[in-house]
């Protein structure tokens, strides 16, 4: 560990954000990620809470599936997602905030961990793929007309 990056995680553990620090070369692991940023909302089994929060478990894996589905999940990380979504016949009128402070390593990481839960497997997203649609300019209702296609075409159940 260099000089300058104890520094920088003293100086976050004084400032009380060092569970939010990320660099990529120090990428968090995707479940101590998902424990500081989703499982708040989404439970940390990924069940959600009922006409709050979405259920992951089983569906983030299902939609990284394809790679229409892998460039959705990422965007839904770095741009955030706002207005009603069906999910599994229930409403959902939430706004899931932007995550695009975390580095490519991160979103990549935490999206492969969820997408292990209920379903026992890996997608495989890269943080190439992040950076990708990362490089690609998009607001969250960008990101919810994105979400109507997909669903007509069943890339996201």
């Amino acid at each position: 560990m260099t000089k300058r990056h104890g520094f920088r995680i003293m100086l976050a553990g004084l400032l009380g954000v060092g569970p939010f620090v990320t660099s990529a070369a120090m990428a968090a692991d995707g479940a101590a990620l998902y424990a500081g940023k989703c499982a708040m909302c989404h439970g940390p089994a990924g069940a959600g809470r009922p006409g709050a929060f979405p259920a992951l478990a089983g569906r983030v894996g299902a939609i990284a599936a394809s790679s229409e589905g892998k460039a959705y999940l990422a965007a839904v990380l770095v741009n955030g997602l706002h207005g009603p979504i069906l999910v599994e016949g229930q409403s959902y009128k939430g706004f899931m905030p932007s995550f695009k402070a975390l580095s490519d390593d991160d979103i990549a990481a935490v999206l492969n961990y969820a997408a292990t839960l209920g379903s026992g497997s890996s997608s495989g997203i890269s943080a190439q793929e992040i950076a990708s649609v990362r490089s690609v300019p998009m607001d969250a209702a960008a990101v919810q007309a994105k979400r109507t296609a997909l669903q007509a075409s069943h890339v996201i159940p």
